[in-house]
């Protein structure tokens, strides 16, 4: 062969290997996950299964509906269509909030497979919220009658070894009686209650959703005025908000007028291991003196308070 044609034949396989090279980077290697999407069914393992999330198409999708369909989750439809539009990315949502340990973000991922598929998550129950320990919660909703009684009632408790749970409005904070960064340096919990205390049940989706934002606290957990979340609408709107609903197991009902010492008897009678007791901080619980006696009077019964753990932040990671 020639000098000449071994120069062209060279030349020539250099221009087929950087074909080679570029045809699959312009038309784009099929992915692992894009192959898995189309060839699901609901015997896949969920460690071959494909994230998914807004937008995606093909039978990996399909399987994810006929889980939340079959699970109670409404997606849109009343049946399974392959493709992941809002309807199934609000169902992903509100499937999430309802587990511990998954992220609320749409993005159907290994967590959540895995949780769907093997039942290997753990619930979280709206009524107790994020504590895991035997201990009580004493939380206060709304707003304090001044700022220096809820200072006050913030240091008294933080000098009691108490961490208190509060769901302030935005309202309040606006009135300058309610101070989110000093209750959370002194080792106390800050939460939602939404902008105005209305009852988000009769709201639209964009009225709930409104609640929920800024002047409200913004923050990881929300307590619903009266306790009313149960509908579609509602529990979007906290799931878009990335906030999972904590409501109680106790309720003084103290807003009806009663005494401290009422309020602290019925605490200490009738609150368990692990439960929330919802009070409010514009009545006769929200004090020292009446949180040392439910203190010392659960003590007595063998249970204790949450801890006060120190300086909390926005989006805590609740301890007790």
């Amino acid at each position: 062969m020639s000098t000449r044609a071994r120069r062209t034949r060279r030349a020539t396989l250099a221009v087929w290997a950087l074909l080679g090279l570029l045809i699959p980077m312009v038309m784009g290697a099929p992915s692992t996950a894009a192959a898995a999407s189309y060839a699901c069914t609901s015997s896949t393992p969920v460690s071959a299964r494909p994230t998914l999330r807004y937008g995606d198409t093909g039978s990996c999708v399909t399987v994810l509906q006929k889980l939340l369909l079959a699970k109670g989750y409404n997606i849109g439809a009343t049946y399974a269509t392959g493709y992941f539009g809002s309807g199934t990315d609000n169902a992903v949502r509100r499937y999430q909030a309802s587990y511990r340990s998954l992220p609320i973000n749409g993005v159907v991922a290994t967590s959540t497979w895995s949780s769907m598929v093997l039942n290997n998550y753990a619930r979280y129950p709206v009524a107790s919220g994020p504590n895991t320990t035997s201990r009580v919660v004493l939380s206060f909703d709304d707003c304090p009658n001044s700022l220096s009684q809820f200072r006050a009632a913030v240091v008294g408790a933080k000098n009691l070894g108490v961490a208190l749970v509060l769901f302030p409005t935005g309202n309040c904070l606006a009135t300058g009686r309610f101070d989110v960064a000093y209750a959370r340096a002194n080792g106390h919990y800050v939460f939602n209650h939404t902008i105005s205390h209305p009852d988000l049940t009769t709201l639209s989706y964009h009225g709930a959703y409104t609640q929920l934002g800024s002047p409200g606290v913004v923050t990881n957990y929300g307590r619903p005025p009266y306790g009313a979340y149960n509908t579609i609408t509602v529990r979007n709107a906290y799931a878009r908000r990335v906030m999972r609903i904590w409501t109680w197991n106790v309720d003084t009902n103290d807003w009806r007028g009663k005494t401290q010492s009422q309020v602290v008897w019925y605490v200490v009678t009738y609150a368990r291991a692990n439960n929330t007791v919802l009070m409010h901080m514009g009545w006769n619980g929200f004090n020292a003196s009446a949180i040392s006696q439910m203190k010392s009077g659960l003590a007595k019964r063998g249970l204790y308070v949450c801890r006060n753990l120190g300086a909390t932040t926005q989006y805590p990671v609740f301890r007790c």
